[in-house]
């Protein structure tokens, strides 16, 4: 991960991304607007995956994830949410998703990831980069969410190696202060569960790239919706896009 400084806020880029020339794509800050013909869906925390024709207009269909099937950049919005955004190198197919702790244990990405082989993909040849998103520094859960998710057939492969601490972590890039605890919970890193189902899907682990910015305590300004749910001092979405370049 790497990032340079604007006028305005941080742009946060993908080393794995960078390296393929036939690509395009943005991390956007809070507040930024998509490219007009982007393709996304009406996102409902569900592990549903769309075309771009399907997608477009935008918010047109209800869907989490979105393939490129056109020459459309592809979209989500999110807040602490995960942006998630997957390409197929041999192919040249690109994808987004979004993911929240809803949409991740109902494997949002493994949808996309397993429509993508169907598509003609295999496993070496994915790529998965998760954006900025709340980290385990600021994500405070309750015990029983965690003994919930262990229930889950779908992440019984994870059901020791779910990614929580009962001691918060600290975040050595924070630029403003820390969430507080709201609860005798857990501290979960939802990053660290999407990259650890899609290691048990198959994907190398050098496939795989986080940014590791929490948007409630080391993001611009406005980019958390549960920093706002603690201090009401708003927030706004967060758009992430990829498209394919020839």
């Amino acid at each position: 991960m790497s990032a340079t400084a604007s006028s305005t806020a941080t742009v946060h880029r993908s080393r794995l991304l960078d390296a393929l020339p036939w690509v395009e794509y943005q991390f956007m800050p809070a507040g930024a607007r998509p490219p007009e013909d982007a393709a996304y869906g009406h996102q409902r925390h569900s592990a549903t995956v769309l075309s771009s024709q399907q997608a477009f207009p935008a918010k047109s269909c209800e869907g989490d994830a979105v393939i490129a099937t056109d020459d459309r950049p592809v979209a989500v919005y999110t807040a602490d949410c995960l942006p998630m955004l997957i390409v197929d190198r041999h192919q040249r197919r690109v994808a987004a998703a979004h993911g929240g702790l809803r949409g991740v244990t109902a494997g949002i990405h493994i949808n996309v990831l397993n429509k993508l082989c169907e598509m003609g993909a295999v496993p070496d040849s994915l790529l998965l980069i998760i954006g900025p998103a709340i980290g385990p520094c600021c994500y405070e859960l309750g015990q029983q969410v965690i003994t919930d998710m262990q229930q889950q057939p779908a992440l019984a492969p994870l059901r020791d190696a779910l990614p929580w601490s009962p001691q918060q972590p600290t975040n050595r890039l924070a630029r403003r202060p820390q969430a507080v605890a709201q609860q005798s919970g857990v501290w979960f890193d939802l990053p660290a569960l999407a990259q650890r189902m899609a290691e048990a899907w198959g994907l190398a682990s050098e496939n795989v790239e986080q940014l590791s910015v929490c948007t409630y305590c080391a993001a611009e300004e406005h980019a958390s919706y549960r920093r706002n749910t603690h201090f009401d001092g708003g927030y706004q979405q967060r758009y992430s896009w990829i498209r394919r370049v020839d």
